[in-house]
């Protein structure tokens, strides 16, 4: 019986250990733009969004969970094109699937030319 409760408790500190481990992102740099850059073009700005989302499968295995928010900013400079990004919004969410949730990250953000 010690036996069957040692395993037991080895596997569950074991599977703790790897949710906490495989559900850790990096953090997103957004970087700052002074407004002086894009002073001069001020009302000439538009409204860019995009988008990344993972999956988490039986509610425990992640897929593609983890860099969704740095995914998301890598499309909104690609959309940007050099110009200026300001005022990025983050926004946050999930939907119920029939295995698992698929949880969204969407970025809204203000692109200003560069002239």
């Amino acid at each position: 019986m010690r036996k069957i409760i040692k395993k037991f408790a080895t596997g569950s500190i074991s599977l703790i250990v790897l949710g906490i481990v495989g559900c850790s992102g990096t953090p997103v740099h957004i970087a700052s733009q002074s407004p002086k850059l894009y002073e001069h073009t001020k009302d000439q700005g538009s409204q860019i969004t995009a988008s990344a989302s993972g999956f988490q499968l039986l509610l425990f295995i992640p897929i593609e969970i983890n860099e969704r928010q740095e995914r998301a900013y890598q499309l909104l400079k690609a959309q940007a094109g050099g110009g200026y990004i300001t005022d990025v919004k983050i926004q946050e969410s999930w939907t119920y699937a029939l295995v698992g949730t698929v949880y969204t990250t969407t970025m809204t953000a203000t692109l200003y030319a560069k002239n």
